[in-house]
């Protein structure tokens, strides 16, 4: 879309598509680049916009990726919660699989969920903190409902659960995601290999682990 389009864009219809647009230049980028290496110049160069106009809809580069975090984070729980719809035991097995299965379906969502505490929560207002924390907090009260029939109603057990799943989902992706330079240490040296951890199937254990043992208590 070239500048030229954007810069006659005045209703509020066109504002809307104009965040849109910047948002989905996001996700796209996101698909093989890190949320540290995703500049706001190069978003907006791929948006058609000058990075100040870019700014005139979100008020940094932060703004943008918690924005789509929220989204992302509602699209994975609109997944699983078809998935678990769909299982026939109430095992730890088969929530730790539902959970580890659609979060690895969506790398963008454990992209930012790696991102969100340590990075997309800096450089941001005082309000786009409000909003954001609200709406963060109506997804992790959907994902502890959805895990209810697994276990249980205890409030403790729930956030015991639902912390585990997005620092789990977080931290694991953080570490299966290799720089250039580890990915091509491990091709140099497959001794190194034992060392690479698998983002869906390390995901799985923790939360097994973790079910088994809220079911135990």
């Amino acid at each position: 879309m070239s500048q030229a389009t954007f810069s006659r864009a005045r209703s509020e219809e066109q504002r809307a598509q104009r965040r849109e647009a910047i948002l989905s230049a996001a996700a796209e980028m996101l698909v093989d680049t890190r949320v540290a290496e995703l500049s706001l110049n190069e978003l907006a160069r791929r948006v058609g916009l000058a990075k100040s106009n870019v700014l005139r809809y979100f008020e940094s580069r932060e703004a943008v990726l918690l924005e789509l975090y929220g989204r992302e984070f509602a699209a994975w729980l609109d997944a699983l919660e078809a998935r678990l719809a769909a299982l026939a035991a109430h095992t730890p097995e088969s929530l730790a699989a539902a959970v580890a299965d659609t979060a690895a379906e969506r790398p963008v969502f454990a992209e930012l969920c790696a991102a969100a505490p340590g990075i997309l929560e800096h450089n941001i207002s005082g309000p786009v903190a409000r909003d954001y924390k609200r709406a963060l907090l109506a997804h992790v009260a959907r994902l502890g409902a959805l895990a209810s029939p697994w276990i249980g109603e205890d409030q403790a057990d729930v956030l015991l659960f639902v912390g585990t799943v997005t620092l789990g989902i977080g931290g694991i992706w953080s570490t299966c995601r290799l720089s250039p330079g580890m990915a091509e240490a491990y091709r140099l040296d497959p001794e190194l290999a034992g060392f690479r951890v698998d983002f869906r199937e390390s995901l799985e254990v923790l939360l097994v682990t973790v079910v088994r043992g809220l079911r135990a208590a």
